[in-house]
């Protein structure tokens, strides 16, 4: 699934390539993507494409007026005049013959047209706190309120958003805790830890384009390279590159989960 720093390359990709421009034409080709809104071509064609920003893991594209609000779950991909093939669910044409298409093999993934002030109330109620604008004091408040092992917390997006599996394993490595570790446990210098964790490998992670694991490609078709520079996600029984031992793995929150059982604590 595409967490922030893939969502957050795909909106710097479109950025580059469909800012400004309208949209001449909107093609629903599965009904379920957008919820079965039978306005949706309506609210759409003709608009201009005003700003796109993200949102934890949600894309949003701002138009003249009201918005596109996505979230790309298990295997969306948002393509900048990408082929058309079986698994395109949605098309959206715009000047000068370019298109954006909307492709998902599982078709987990949703489109929702939503007005200013449904987009705000949605975000507010379902959206936790964004990991790299968030203060220390408010991620420690917001954190402490919860229990239970730390990795199901920071994946609780209405805790912080944007954080997945592949973050919450290579952050909880570098802060030296075991993604089972109470979070009522948590001392000043372990919430430090985190906090400077999930903004420092969140901005390399970001940098170096994301993690490709399956099939995530950003807007232009590109691979991420940050898979390269994990240190446990997805390294089960390798060994560990801080102190050598054998990495181990467990589930929580229902997700695969990989650890040092020597140097990670708890």
């Amino acid at each position: 699934m595409p967490e922030l720093p893939e969502v957050e390359n795909v909106v710097r990709g479109l950025k580059k390539n469909i800012l400004n421009k309208k949209i001449y034409g909107v093609e629903v080709l599965t009904e379920s993507i957008i919820n079965g809104d039978q306005n949706f071509t309506q609210k759409v064609q003709g608009q201009i494409i005003d700003d796109i920003q993200r949102r934890g893991k949600y894309i949003i594209i701002k138009l003249n007026q009201g918005n596109l609000l996505i979230h790309l779950r298990m295997t969306g991909k948002l393509l900048y005049n990408g082929d058309i093939d079986k698994h395109t669910h949605l098309i959206i044409y715009l000047a000068q013959d370019t298109r954006l298409n909307y492709k998902d093999v599982r078709k987990f993934g949703r489109i929702l047209y939503l007005s200013d002030s449904q987009l705000q109330n949605y975000l507010a109620t379902k959206v936790g706190l964004e990991p790299l604008e968030m203060s220390f004091e408010e991620f420690s408040q917001r954190i402490m309120k919860k229990k239970g092992p730390i990795k199901k917390n920071l994946l609780d997006q209405g805790v912080i958003a944007g954080i997945g599996n592949i973050y919450a394993d290579e952050i909880l490595f570098a802060s030296g805790l075991k993604p089972q570790y109470p979070t009522e446990k948590l001392d000043p210098a372990d919430l430090k830890a985190i906090y400077e964790n999930i903004k420092s490998i969140l901005k390399i992670a970001i940098e170096a384009g994301g993690s490709t694991i399956r099939d995530y490609v950003d807007s232009t078709g590109k691979a991420g390279d940050f898979q390269n520079f994990h240190k446990v996600y997805g390294r089960f029984g390798q060994t560990c590159v801080r102190c050598n031992s054998s990495l181990d793995k467990t589930k929580i929150a229902g997700r695969t989960t990989v650890f040092c059982p020597d140097c990670q604590k708890g």
